[in-house]
């Protein structure tokens, strides 16, 4: 018999809220060691398709998007592999570099792929110079830019990211700081791009701004709601490669209740919102 436990995740409870039907975990990875790292990248141990598939029925969320992440660099044959099994429910995010050319990028789009992303802060694959370049890139194919950076480089990038002729996806409450948010700088940049309509904000990684407390989160994500709630999605970010406590995804989804408390707001959020900036059909 199976077990309840699913790895890389604490506690085996549904959410208390409810889920809406075509909700959507919007960032995920998957690990194989078959796979090989790219150097200097971070190793996982490994996370399958199918263990996810039993996190996102625990949580009532039936579509999802997997996130290629710098472990494996440039080559998202694993990623695309597990696209391919996941179709027509799944999107994918892919890694790509800004020379790549665009038909190998159509290539990918044909099979799912809707955007990249650019994780400057592990400093694995792409600077802060690639981003301009890479935009560009993208805008070529319709595709968005996801962008994993701190504030102080939201800031220092400002006029790129405004200037960017793709959307910019924010990975991780845009990492901006947990208190006196609004007088960062890269508040100003995440917000012009949101309410410019071409910037969006995912809800995940909590942990990764306080890990002593992923809900300390709370008031930054409630200013994001009120400021710009057409403009967020969710995501579980499982199975959580940056955590030093494994969180109970549940808990995270939970959170949405304090975070938006309005129903037709959390149903923006985790169905309206991605089925846009993903393209699921309805």
């Amino acid at each position: 018999m199976e077990s309840d436990a699913i790895p890389f995740t604490a506690g085996t409870a549904r959410p208390r809220i409810a889920v809406p039907p075509g909700a959507v975990d919007c960032h995920h990875h998957v690990y194989d060691p078959a796979f090989p790292v790219t150097a200097g990248a971070k190793t996982h141990a490994e996370a399958t398709l199918a263990d996810h598939a039993r996190l996102l029925a625990r949580l009532g969320v039936e579509r999802h998007v997997l996130v290629q992440p710098s472990t494996y660099g440039f080559d998202n044959a694993l990623h695309l592999r597990a696209l391919a099994e996941a179709e027509p429910r799944a999107r994918m995010v892919a890694v790509v570099a800004p020379d790549t050319p665009v038909a190998e990028l159509r290539a990918m789009a044909a099979q799912g792929v809707v955007g990249a992303r650019a994780n400057i802060i592990s400093a694995v694959l792409l600077a802060p110079a690639d981003v301009a370049p890479l935009a560009r890139l993208l805008a070529e194919v319709g595709w968005h830019l996801q962008v994993f950076m701190t504030a102080d480089t939201i800031a220092s990038l400002g006029t790129v990211l405004r200037a960017a002729p793709c959307d910019v996806v924010f990975d991780h409450f845009a990492q901006l700081p947990l208190r006196d948010w609004a007088r960062h700088p890269a508040w100003g940049v995440v917000m012009d791009l949101l309410q410019a309509g071409r910037g969006w904000v995912k809800l995940s990684s909590p942990y990764s701004l306080d890990q002593d407390d992923p809900l300390a989160v709370r008031d930054l994500a409630r200013a994001l709601v009120a400021a710009a709630p057409e403009r967020l999605v969710w995501g579980t970010n499982w199975p959580h490669p940056n955590a030093t406590r494994m969180p109970d995804d549940a808990a995270l989804l939970d959170a949405l209740a304090e975070w938006a408390p309005d129903e037709v707001t959390r149903r923006a959020i985790l169905v309206d919102n991605p089925a846009r900036l993903y393209r699921f059909s309805p």
